[in-house]
């Protein structure tokens, strides 16, 4: 071959894959459900009701202006038991990165067990209760401000 010539197998294209044979689909039977409405929930009234009814959520706005959603571990969930036991063991004189160690998740994910809970207790003994209006769907626990050069 020479230097000019071009390798006809190099620019041809791939063939063309037979079209499948049509299969007729077999008969499904549909059975016929009720849809059921969602009802309207009652108006909460207090903050607490309204977050474990996820009509409301806390809210932190960071220092350019954008917003994060934070949890609430209500009482009773998987999740406030986690954060209990994490702050048990904090309280027995863990560190934080022995904590996540042995619980096997990140350094960040343990910090966040304590923070979700002390949030939960402060929601718990009404410090956001003036931040919650009944209606409310954000409910701002925290504003960082941007720092002042």
């Amino acid at each position: 071959m020479s230097a000019t010539t071009t390798r006809k197998s190099a620019t041809r294209k791939p063939a063309a894959k037979a079209a499948p044979k049509e299969q007729k689909p077999e008969p499904v039977e549909i059975k016929a459900t009720a849809k059921k409405e969602s009802e309207p929930q009652p108006e909460p009234k207090t903050l607490i009701e309204a977050l474990t009814t996820g009509q409301a959520a806390l809210i932190k706005v960071r220092a350019n202006k954008t917003t994060r959603s934070l949890p609430y571990l209500a009482v009773g969930t998987e999740e406030r038991k986690q954060a209990e036991a994490v702050a048990k063991m904090r309280e027995g004189g863990a560190t934080v990165d022995s904590i996540a160690e042995s619980l096997k998740v990140s350094t960040a994910t343990a910090r966040r067990f304590l923070t979700n809970l002390a949030l939960a207790h402060a929601v718990e003994a009404g410090d956001h209760d003036k931040a919650w209006t009944k209606g409310a769907r954000e409910v701002i626990v925290h504003t960082v401000e941007a720092k002042k050069a």
